[in-house]
């Protein structure tokens, strides 16, 4: 894997060798989180496969942004498609978690239909976000968020880049894991965090999701305790050619816990295209 960083839209990424007659990964992380977490993934894959992964908007190595709107998730599917288009790259397997499924339904939304020529060919949805202004979390927060989002979006610009964290050094991590949540927030800044946090409160386009044309498998754990197992089923119904797979000991954080199950479910997906 080389590292690069795309300065038309500000975004880190990595990527594989690029070869034509192999199939390729999409990889988008979760909420605070960065491409790190997809780290054991490329040793364990980029052999077989074409592999990108990149930092998120204002996660990670990319570049902070300000305003509230600029995290808004239409900017987050640009600069993907915009990064795609600068590697070469027309056809992939997307695979998302957390907060990067909702970045993943602008990417799948938008290349619905018979005529598209390029873009995903199938996802893998880790955790997903879906639903969630429907929890209880999220009416509590819902004005807090509002007016400390305001006041965030007036201060002075920022443009400063965070780093990686290595999750390695937390094994086996909780949910509410104050050492991998310390990490994750402080990394990318609570201006960024909060921003983003707010997007997926405010989120209620859930319609949306039925609009999505390729096969979907959605891997969602028991004990997931951000986002109820209840609302990944549902989903499952709700997307037209979607497949379920429930870990009985997985929580929110399957890519850091559950990495076997999950680089085997990516091979399930590459080998259905």
């Amino acid at each position: 894997m080389q590292e690069f960083f795309f300065g038309e839209r500000g975004i880190y990424y990595r990527v594989s060798e690029i070869r034509k007659d192999r199939p390729t990964l999409l990889l988008i992380h979760g909420l605070s989180g960065s491409s790190a977490v997809w780290l054991p993934y490329e040793k364990k894959l980029e052999d077989s496969y074409n592999i990108i992964s990149l930092d998120l908007r204002g996660h990670g190595k990319s570049k902070q942004w300000s305003q509230y709107h600029e995290y808004d998730l239409r900017f987050f599917a640009e600069d993907i498609r915009a990064l795609l288009k600068h590697v070469g790259i027309e056809r992939y397997s997307l695979v998302a978690h957390s907060f990067g499924t909702l970045v993943a339904l602008e990417l799948l939304r938008d290349e619905s239909g018979p005529a598209r020529a390029g873009g995903a060919q199938n996802a893998l949805l880790l955790s997903p976000n879906y639903a969630v202004h429907r929890m209880l979390r999220s009416h509590i927060t819902h004005w807090p968020l509002a007016i400390i989002t305001a006041i965030f979006s007036k201060l002075p610009s920022i443009h400063w880049r965070g780093d990686h964290v290595d999750y390695s050094k937390f094994g086996y991590t909780s949910d509410w894991d104050t050492r991998r949540l310390y990490a994750d927030i402080w990394n990318t800044g609570i201006r960024t965090y909060l921003h983003c946090l707010y997007q997926i409160y405010s989120f209620t386009r859930d319609e949306e999701w039925k609009h999505i044309s390729v096969p979907v498998t959605i891997m969602h754990g028991a004990f997931d305790s951000f986002i109820p197992i209840a609302h990944a089923i549902e989903l499952a119904g709700v997307i037209p050619h979607a497949k379920f797979q429930m870990l009985g000991n997985g929580n929110h954080m399957l890519v850091l816990n559950n990495k076997e199950e999950v680089i085997d479910q990516i091979r399930k997906l590459v080998t259905s295209i």
